[in-house]
């Protein structure tokens, strides 16, 4: 009877040093799994960091750029302001041949405006004369006065040979308006000298790389021993 009972117990010991031996080695395998797991976690939430941070690079990048363009488009509104504010000074001038005004106007304008700017706010201002007007000849007169100030004055406006294209609208401008004044004449022979000097440099140039491409092709060539 006691050996009976003795089987038992230690049969029962062994089940449960057995059961004890098989949740060991599971608990091993789960945490080796978590183990080789764990890089792979990091690595994933180091990639949702990295991916955060670009796109809070973008986002920082986006809104700088149009803060930029904001403020671009805020300077040009003012600058076009300020264009009108000076033709609007301009124009009374004009009308009246107020002398030191125009002269004043003629000596500022270049920090809010462009020369095609100027020229072309008169000439949308002045765009049509009636025939046979003498109140438009006298404004026709006034504007050629302003313009002819303007040519003597700031002769950079007008003699740029690399750029000759507000030259080119003054005299469209006065072969349509104002085709025999003395002042379209005189805008026409400019043009002409400078598109002739022009050509003449663009020759020279030509002719002085042709040259030097000659002269290099027939160079003797060196050979380094």
């Amino acid at each position: 009877m006691f050996s009976c009972c003795l089987r038992t117990t230690r049969g029962s010991g062994l089940r449960r040093h057995n059961g004890e031996g098989h949740d060991g080695v599971w608990r091993q395998r789960i945490h080796s799994c978590f183990q080789r797991l764990w890089p792979f976690s990091r690595k994933g939430t180091n990639l949702t960091k990295a991916s955060q941070g670009q796109e809070h690079t973008d986002q920082v990048e986006n809104a700088s750029a149009q803060h930029d363009q904001m403020e671009s488009q805020r300077e040009a509104c003012s600058r076009a302001k300020a264009v009108v504010e000076q033709m609007n000074t301009l124009v009374p001038s004009l009308k009246e041949w107020d002398p030191f005004s125009v002269l004043a106007f003629l000596s500022t304008y270049r920090y809010f405006a462009t020369p095609l700017q100027v020229l072309d706010l008169v000439f949308v201002r002045y765009a049509y004369f009636k025939p046979y007007s003498k109140a438009d000849e006298q404004v026709k007169n006034t504007l050629c006065s302003f313009l002819e100030t303007w040519m003597d004055t700031n002769p950079e406006d007008f003699c740029d040979p690399a750029d000759l294209l507000p030259l080119k609208y003054l005299k469209a401008y006065l072969s349509v308006c104002m085709p025999h004044s003395d002042l379209s004449v005189r805008v026409k022979r400019l043009l002409t000298q400078l598109q002739e000097e022009h050509a003449k440099d663009s020759q020279t140039k030509d002719e002085e790389d042709s040259d030097l491409g000659r002269h290099t092709a027939s160079d003797p060539h060196i050979e380094w021993v």
